[in-house]
């Protein structure tokens, strides 16, 4: 006589077979003879995640693929129907791909940001390698009051001659920029009492002398290098 529900402990000298289902609270045992029974076959290390092995019932670890509580790691390329998010990306983001963005601005417009995205610069437009700027411009100016040298970041030297005279130093042209300009001031308006020297390193020359004396009240000069060995005026 068959039963459609077995109660209790039932031992099994051979095999169990059920055209229906087998179900209990507890199975003792390890399993390795029962079939069509998912179960991991291979897992080098736990940070491996799992995927279906060769069939539908194994599950093997991914080298290539872990987690270890912090980072997902992954090794291959990743694809995403729809969109991926994060705090941050790390990279140079190179071989990113199908990337749209809304900027904004005119063609040619040069891309600022407002601190949480980019929009074009309508004021700010680079085209035809010709920048066009519809507004003023500030430049980086260093006040001085004695002996200094130039540096590659400079563009105004204002220079208070009221206590003594003053030598300011070019930088060897060969370390700046073809077009590096400076602009030279008497600020203290002394000049006449204590003479502004701009000299040029030893073997260079400001149109086709060493150094430039300012000896007027307020006088200034402008000049720029060849990127090589020559300061000019202009």
């Amino acid at each position: 006589m068959a039963y459609n529900v077995l109660s209790g402990t039932i031992y099994l000298p051979g095999e169990l077979l059920s055209e229906g289902q087998v179900s209990s609270s507890n199975f003792v045992g390890d399993g390795q003879n029962l079939s069509n029974v998912i179960r991991i076959t291979s897992n080098p290390t736990t940070d491996n995640l799992l995927t279906v092995g060769v069939n539908s019932n194994s599950i093997v670890g991914e080298p290539n693929l872990t987690y270890n509580g912090l980072t997902l790691n992954l090794i291959g390329d990743f694809s995403a129907s729809l969109g991926v998010s994060a705090s941050y990306f790390k990279g140079d983001g190179g071989q990113l791909t199908n990337i749209g963005s809304s900027p904004g601005g005119s063609s040619g417009s040069v891309q600022v940001t407002d601190g949480s995205s980019f929009i074009g610069g309508t004021n700010l437009v680079f085209t035809n390698r010709v920048l066009q700027v519809s507004g003023g411009l500030t430049y980086t100016r260093r006040g001085l009051a004695s002996n200094a040298t130039a540096s590659v970041t400079d563009y105004y030297i204002g220079i208070d001659s009221n206590t003594a005279a003053v030598d300011f130093f070019l930088l060897n042209a060969a370390n700046c920029s073809s077009g590096q300009t400076y602009v030279i001031k008497d600020e203290g308006g002394a000049a006449n009492t204590n003479n502004i020297t701009i000299r040029a390193i030893d073997g260079q020359t400001i149109d086709g002398v060493n150094s430039i004396v300012l000896e007027s009240s307020y006088a200034a000069i402008s000049l720029y290098c060849n990127g090589v060995d020559k300061y000019f005026l202009y």
